[in-house]
């Protein structure tokens, strides 16, 4: 009998060399410290601002503001960031720089190896995110972290640690806004009330901290400082047909049309609707195939719905798309694996000078948003299966833990 795409995957993936934890962890170890070291004597831009967050907490200066040694962009980070950044902040920059990587990359290791999936499927992860994994390395991007606290938010609901959910799901809230997809677990936590209690004291906490450095009316202040900052970058996103954020769902049809006059609620709430479409199955809830199928929705979803979105922003999809693939109780099809292979393509591969000619990228995908193209396809074939097909585990297959 022909193996189907997901056998020969899985087959793939256990053969020695690909499966052996020392193979990945040289890649994932050489990544950052070459990037790291080829920093060394370069600008380093991105981490300039997120190194700004700190001391201008500790001298209570704005946060918000075009400093001109930040070379026309800003700090939208909220300002308990000023902790994330500061172990890296106090050090000369370029080992600031090199350790920052590093920090990147192993939250997002740890984040796989804790996901509750088997072997195969993590190694699968690794190597399928290993390009996309360089993109936010190569401008010091938050990202990575980002995705990694997805993943993080997830297995923690999954191995019942409620309080650890609310902390990953509140620090990405107060850090950049994205940790509110994590509430899209909220249905699978057993123990509620404490995840409701720990969501509280974790949102006190992360509130008072960078007060500890500055003072309270600085911290408020700051916070609506921050308010403003994201409501201007979201208009700057949305009346700039051609920059380079809003690579997403939202900035296709602008982009594409060059038209920056309509509500992006056209598309927000039609796309709310569709992602909350399949919490009406509530008996599927118990199913963790089922849960694992969220959980790549909500990486696809706060990607392709934000006008923040940018090319190094799809770290979180990719994952996604690993999920999505690999979970599914049923067999899956040539046809899903060709979606497979055309996204990793079309979403990982057409940013690199070695797989791209570079005029695709610069003139065709990049001004266009079409790198959100095949994150969409995915979601919308996603939210299709998560509304009509039966996640209850099929004992042909065996490959998905308990609960």
């Amino acid at each position: 009998m022909a193996q189907t795409g997901l056998q020969q995957v899985k087959a793939f993936f256990q053969k020695p060399f690909w499966s052996d934890w020392r193979t990945i962890a040289a890649v994932y170890t050489l990544m950052p410290l070459i990037i790291g070291l080829q920093k060394w004597t370069r600008d380093t831009d991105t981490y300039q601002i997120y190194k700004s967050v700190f001391y201008n907490t500790l001298q209570q200066l704005p946060l918000y503001e075009f400093y001109p040694y930040l070379k026309g962009d800003c700090n939208h980070y909220g300002p308990v960031f000023a902790y994330i950044i500061a172990p890296f902040a106090v050090l000369p920059d370029t080992w600031g720089v090199l350790l920052w990587e590093c920090a990147m990359v192993a939250l997002f290791c740890f984040a796989v190896c804790y996901m509750p999936l088997q072997r195969w499927q993590k190694v699968f992860m690794f190597w399928f995110c290993a390009h996309e994994v360089l993109t936010p390395l190569f401008v010091e991007q938050y990202d990575l972290a980002m995705a990694a606290c997805y993943l993080l938010m997830f297995a923690c609901v999954e191995r019942k640690q409620p309080v650890w959910a609310a902390f990953f799901i509140v620090l990405n809230i107060f850090i950049k806004l994205y940790g509110v997809m994590g509430l899209a677990f909220f249905f699978f936590i057993e123990d509620k009330r404490k995840f409701i209690a720990a969501c509280f004291g974790w949102a006190a906490l992360f509130f008072v901290l960078p007060m500890l450095i500055s003072s309270p009316e600085y911290v408020v202040q700051q916070y609506v400082g921050w308010y403003e900052s994201l409501v201007a970058k979201n208009v700057q996103n949305l009346t700039e047909a051609f920059n380079t954020t809003n690579t997403s769902l939202l900035g296709m049809p602008r982009k594409i049309s060059g038209n920056t006059e309509y509500s992006d609620l056209w598309l927000i709430v039609p796309g709310i609707l569709l992602f909350l479409s399949p919490y009406r199955r509530t008996d599927q809830y118990r199913h963790v195939a089922f849960r694992y199928a969220v959980l790549a929705s909500a990486t696809m979803f706060v990607t392709l719905f934000s006008t923040g979105t940018e090319s190094y922003g799809y770290i979180a999809p990719m994952t996604g798309f690993v999920v999505w693939y690999t979970t599914a109780p049923w067999k899956r099809g040539r046809w899903d694996t060709v979606l497979l292979i055309y996204a990793f393509i079309f979403t990982s591969l057409c940013t690199s000078d070695v797989f791209f000619p570079r005029f695709i990228w610069k003139e065709l995908i990049a001004p266009y948003a079409l790198k959100a193209l095949p994150t969409t396809i995915v979601w919308f074939y996603l939210i299709w299966e998560m509304n009509t097909k039966d996640y209850a585990r099929q004992p042909s297959l065996g490959t998905l833990p308990k609960r």
